[in-house]
């Protein structure tokens, strides 16, 4: 009896059913937000939202007392643990501005959908390789904003008058967002300063950021590609380990190896 109350969080229908508590919890907090909610209303809410609270300490309860140290092995159980420990935070005395934080227990529904969390996963382990990129667009960020203001300074204080001023300028560039407005004026002033303003976008909004998408995008890819490894050893099946690079390799060497052979088969065939 016990046993199976404290595996209630690893069955289906019991995740199906945190994943619906997340999702009213979610309802119920946006609505407590309208300041014309009549009294009434607003209690019967609170009412809701302590008892999903209540649901989310249980289901925390019962992975502690299943797993004990382990649970504090698992990332997402230490989110999910400090998820809950902000939401039992007193609602007043010094604390109590933690209490505007209990917004995120919703981000538990990223622990509770695989798919979601692979995305996440796919994002840290996309970390190494998009801060070489983010280095990379920092120093033409730097360099082009020096460039900038000695270029544009005079001409366009409010967008180049300084340094700040230049970031912030070739930040919006970078988003596309209204950068017309901020270049004609400029270019009425000095007709060349299209060749400055065209190779930024190209060389940070069309390239560089997306190979840095790309460099998620192929993360994602090797956490999906690990999950269903772990999956298949999960089931006693034998799943490769090599890389995406290496079974091209072993594939071209095969490959190389027929066409030999093939070659040799095409020379006894002549001799006969």
């Amino acid at each position: 009896m016990i046993a199976g109350i404290l595996s209630l969080p690893e069955k289906q229908f019991f995740q199906r059913f945190i994943i619906g508590t997340i999702l009213v919890n979610a309802i119920a907090l946006g609505v407590l937000t309208f300041k014309e909610l009549p009294g009434d209303l607003r209690h019967i809410i609170d009412i809701l939202d302590h008892v999903c609270l209540f649901i989310f300490c249980f289901e925390l309860g019962l992975k502690l007392i299943a797993q004990r140290l382990r649970f504090f092995r698992d990332g997402w159980n230490v989110f999910d643990f400090l998820v809950i420990a902000v939401a039992l935070v007193p609602a007043s005395g010094p604390l109590s501005v933690l209490r505007a934080l209990r917004v995120f227990r919703l981000m538990r529904l990223v622990t509770a959908i695989p798919s979601m969390r692979r995305v996440i996963n796919g994002m840290f382990a996309a970390i190494p390789g998009t801060a070489s990129v983010g280095g990379v667009l920092f120093v033409m960020f730097y360099v082009s904003a020096i460039m900038a203001t000695n270029f544009f300074g005079k001409v366009e204080p409010a967008h180049f008058g300084h340094l700040g001023l230049s970031f912030f300028t070739l930040f919006q560039f970078l988003t596309m967002e209204g950068w017309p407005d901020v270049a004609r004026p400029v270019m009425q002033k000095i007709p060349n300063a299209w060749m400055f303003f065209i190779p930024f976008i190209l060389l940070t909004t069309f390239t560089t950021l997306n190979l840095l998408f790309g460099i998620i995008v192929g993360a994602m890819e090797n956490a999906k590609e690990e999950e269903a490894r772990l999956d298949m050893e999960a089931q006693g099946i034998e799943a490769p380990v090599e890389s995406n690079e290496m079974r091209v390799a072993v594939i071209e060497q095969n490959v190389a190896q027929i066409r030999k052979t093939i070659a040799a088969l095409n020379a006894q065939i002549k001799k006969l």
